[in-house]
């Protein structure tokens, strides 16, 4: 019978990562437990699924072993994540079946379990279709999830708009919301296959993102490879194997929505406007009035941005070291939008250009590019406010 004996911590480590795929409100009971396996050589595998997502963890820091398998109810694991020390978990089921039971040994302390039998749960074989797309770095990968979700929907009637497409043949991750898109470059990562046509390129689902955070290590330099066939996307790390379904159907262009002329330009100071725009955001979330863009204007040279919200009002003056909007040019923004953009563009200058009032500003960084739509203002509303202030009058 199936027997291991590990530290109890580095246990609860890989169950956590396990039950990462599970539902635990499926109605299918095989759904709902976490399977156990030793194999001959010694090396335990963990693994779970919800039928969309599965998950496998392995690690050889066991001893003691006997080859087998079992199931454990998810709601039984967090009996064993309390214990702390050397535990050792042992199918003793009888040979006629009429006892299903797991023992768990923790030093004096014996408590026992039910043990459920694995029927058919398994992750899935990839087919003879399976390429190997790319090969990223485990840190890097997750640090993109994390960083792009927000330009990713909760709607699930836009099913595209929930996904991170991999665009090899562009060479960048996409995400988009409707009103911004959020990039970053793969130049600096192992391509090895070029997906030209885009019903066919890699897209993960936003709902992978909580899965990821527990399966990998944001210190952790190791590479993941991710490969393809026509059903599923395996993501396999050093110590886990991470299955998911594939979404079918073609991207958006985003090629064409990046093919915008610099009819205007300038350079700032990320820190500082990003900290104005944090306080824009919190101001417009504070008057209780969400529908007040926060407007950038330049005269002289010089980048304003001002935001009336309410009984709330705020003007800034930004240091740019390159700036060619034209003195009457007023552009109006969600000022949450740009504080998501300065907050995650990599460049202490990041290059900002855009074709006109109504069309999108691209915040350019070293490897990430933010898109963002403007919202519709009319210029008059504006100029006089403007003007007030650059000229330093009591409003």
């Amino acid at each position: 019978m199936m027997k291991f004996t590990m530290n109890a911590k580095d246990l609860k480590t890989t169950m956590e990562k396990g039950i990462a795929a599970i539902n635990k409100k499926a109605t299918l009971s095989n759904l709902t437990k976490l399977y156990f396996q030793i194999e001959e050589n010694g090396i335990l595998k963990v693994w779970g699924t919800d039928l969309e997502h599965w998950v496998e963890v392995r690690t050889d820091n066991v001893y003691d072993t006997q080859p087998g398998v079992f199931g454990i109810d998810v709601d039984d694991i967090k009996i064993i994540s309390k214990m702390s020390g050397e535990i050792t978990l042992e199918d003793v089921t009888t040979e006629d079946m009429k006892s299903n039971k797991i023992n768990i040994k923790c030093g004096k302390k014996i408590v026992t379990i039910p043990r459920y039998q694995n029927i058919d749960i398994f992750l899935p074989s990839m087919d003879e279709s399976e390429k190997k797309i790319m090969s990223v770095k485990e840190n890097w990968l997750l640090e993109t999830f994390v960083n792009l979700n927000i330009y990713t929907s909760n709607n699930d009637n836009m099913k595209m708009m929930q996904a991170f497409n991999f665009n090899t043949k562009s060479k960048r991750i996409e995400a988009l919301d409707g009103y911004r898109i959020g990039m970053r470059t793969l130049e600096n990562q192992t391509i090895y296959e070029t997906t030209e046509n885009p019903f066919y390129t890699v897209k993960i689902h936003n709902k992978c993102v909580p899965v990821f955070k527990k399966l990998m290590d944001k210190k952790s330099e190791k590479e993941i490879e991710i490969y393809q066939d026509e059903k599923h996307i395996r993501l396999e790390g050093n110590d886990f194997t991470y299955i998911i379904r594939r979404i079918n159907g073609e991207f958006f262009k985003v090629d064409s929505m990046l093919d915008m002329s610099d009819d205007y330009r300038f350079v700032p100071d990320r820190e500082q406007i990003l900290e104005a725009m944090k306080y824009d955001a919190e101001l417009r979330k504070t008057s209780g009035v969400d529908k007040m863009p926060v407007i950038l204007h330049s005269e002289n040279g010089n980048l304003y941005s001002y935001i009336s919200a309410g009984r709330y009002e705020a003007f800034d003056e930004f240091e740019t070291s390159e700036n060619t909007m034209k003195d009457n040019f007023y552009i109006g923004f969600v000022p949450q939008f740009l504080t998501d953009a300065f907050n995650i563009v990599d460049s202490d200058k990041p290059l900002c250009f855009g074709t006109g009032s109504k069309a999108p500003l691209l915040i350019n960084g070293d490897e990430y590019k933010i898109l963002v739509l403007p919202v519709n203002i009319e210029n008059d509303e504006y100029s006089t406010e403007f003007t007030k202030r650059i000229r330093g009058e009591v409003v």
